[in-house]
């Protein structure tokens, strides 16, 4: 037996359901709000005597303008896409710059180590020579003061000696006394001589031509002032103990010598005369360059 239906149900069968019930309920409360404010705004038109507008078709000029835009948003499309591409092209262009910037740049910090450590050792071989350099040069300013080719001042003893009043020929000074003299101041520590200016050193000599005395072959007359530079606190004393300087004051006393000494602070001594070389071998070594024997120097 069927159940007999209910007072106020509709069956659903066969019967369609309402379009706000089916329809998203974003569509329903946007057309639902638009009707209601133009269902406003007609009352408000009828109310001032204002005719309503009877709907009417799209015009075309929406359709030309919906084309207008259609083909505009083609054509952004487009071109969004070639842009892409063009983007795409210098993002990789950009890239490999980096890569090959990147790589010369290591290559430079390379070049800057290799520099510094060449930098570095430049500078350590440059003060090895700058000491080399030193030494070569102490030793030539020695070699020089010895040699007496260079000019030399210091504190030293200045010996005036002269013959003494109506001296006859033969007891005159000559050339192997103030030799002896200048011996003895050798061996008391001078550093340098010189007679009457005349710088004594190896090449030079003491001679007698006559009855004058030549220092370096250049003639010198009395009274002769020995200089000596050395030091001035013992110089004179450890002269009287030599060998050559008690010679020395022997003859000073037995012949009546004139003889005055007295200390310097500062004397200047002139170089010596160059003199050329007419030969020289190296020690150890022949002629030829090979090392044989002591060697000699003519």
């Amino acid at each position: 037996m069927a159940e007999p239906r209910r007072a106020g149900t509709v069956e659903s069968a066969g019967r369609p359901l309402p379009e706000h019930v089916t329809a998203p309920l974003l569509t329903v409360i946007t057309a639902r709000s638009m009707d209601e404010d133009y269902a406003h705004v007609a009352q408000k038109r009828a109310a001032a005597g204002v005719p309503a507008r009877q709907q009417s078709r799209p015009h075309w000029v929406s359709l030309v303008a919906i084309a207008v835009l259609g083909v505009m948003a083609a054509i952004v499309a487009a071109q969004t896409d070639r842009e892409a591409e063009v983007n795409e092209l210098s993002r990789a262009a950009l890239i490999e710059q980096i890569e090959t910037r990147s790589a010369e740049v290591r290559d430079l910090q390379r070049q800057v180590a290799d520099l510094a450590r060449s930098n570095q050792a430049a500078a350590a071989n440059s003060t090895l020579v700058q000491a080399r350099v030193d030494d070569i040069e102490t030793r030539v300013r020695r070699a020089e003061l010895n040699t007496g080719y260079s000019v030399v001042h210091g504190p030293g003893v200045r010996i005036t000696v002269d013959n003494p009043p109506g001296v006859v020929v033969d007891d005159e000074i000559r050339d192997e006394d103030l030799a002896v003299l200048v011996d003895g101041l050798w061996e008391a520590g001078a550093e340098a001589i010189a007679i009457n200016d005349q710088r004594l050193n190896a090449l030079g000599g003491i001679r007698n031509t006559g009855r004058a005395i030549h220092v370096n072959g250049r003639p010198v007359n009395a009274p002769y002032v020995v200089s000596a530079i050395g030091d001035t606190r013992t110089l004179q004393a450890r002269l009287l103990q030599s060998s050559q300087g008690q010679v020395w004051f022997g003859w000073v006393n037995g012949l009546g010598f004139v003889y005055r000494a007295e200390n310097v602070d500062d004397m200047r001594l002139p170089a010596a005369p160059e003199r050329a070389l007419r030969d020289v071998i190296e020690l150890n070594a022949d002629p030829d360059g090979s090392s044989e024997g002591e060697g000699s120097a003519p």
